[in-house]
């Protein structure tokens, strides 16, 4: 079917073209933005230990952990597998146009505007034919205290950005909040279409915090954008899955 085979690229779009903000960070931030040698890279051992030594120093989950928890295979109606860091990296240290959006664009760029120890990015894609929805999920490994500032600048970020933002000649519109699944500790959810090449993408994203672990969801329904959150019980599987 062609629309099965143009959703994968119109999922992936958010995450290879849109932003990510160092600009956002707070001066309350306690955690480092990383550098090249801190990020979580499989195979790098000095870098895992760097970053597995500043996740003890904040109290965050270290990298090893963070994989280990994330879903993977068959869960629920859709093929979790993991997204090469090549693909993700596109997204990061890019601004939006407007400061106040800056925590929804870095999330549209697959990352947090406040830096994480870690980040573990996978691709969602549904296992039955009938099933239109498509998307990502990533979790990123922050202090409990940064976490909570996460999740209040996107709320701040939903009141005073309705009107979306512009990066890259890329244009973001239409943000409007969501019912959020009641899980974790606290959680949001809201709608926004991305325009490219004059084609409107609607996205839903589900963002739910679990003391420092940041889980984010975005599901793309071309079918029905109004079906285009990732179901709940994924989301409730990888809470579960975090212990």
């Amino acid at each position: 079917m062609r629309l099965r085979r143009v959703l994968p690229i119109a999922a992936v779009l958010p995450a290879l073209l849109a932003v990510s903000a160092c600009s956002g960070e707070s001066a309350e931030s306690d955690e480092k933005k990383p550098t090249a040698s801190a990020k979580s890279t499989p195979g790098e051992t000095g870098a895992d230990g760097e970053a597995a030594a500043e996740a003890k120093r904040i109290g965050a989950m270290d990298p090893q952990t963070l994989e280990k928890t994330t879903l993977s295979g068959k869960k629920n109606g859709f093929e979790v597998k993991k997204v090469a860091e090549a693909e993700v990296e596109a997204g990061r240290d890019m601004k939006a146009d407007k400061s106040e959006c800056q925590p929804l664009a870095s999330l549209a760029g697959g990352f947090t505007h406040i830096p994480a120890v870690s980040v573990e990015h996978r691709s969602l894609e549904p296992t039955e034919a009938t099933n239109a929805t498509i998307g990502s999920m990533w979790l990123a490994a922050h202090s409990e205290k940064n976490a909570q500032k996460v999740m209040a600048d996107l709320r701040t970020s939903l009141e005073e950005c309705p009107g979306g933002f512009k990066t890259l000649g890329l244009s973001y519109t239409a943000v409007k909040p969501v019912k959020a699944p009641g899980l974790g500790d606290e959680s949001l959810g809201y709608r926004i279409t991305s325009v490219v090449a004059k084609q409107s993408v609607p996205m839903t994203y589900t963002v739910v915090r679990k003391d420092g672990v940041l889980a984010v969801f975005y599901g793309v329904n071309m079918l029905d954008p109004q079906k285009s959150a990732i179901p709940e019980a994924v989301v409730k599987a990888q809470l579960d899955q975090l212990g």
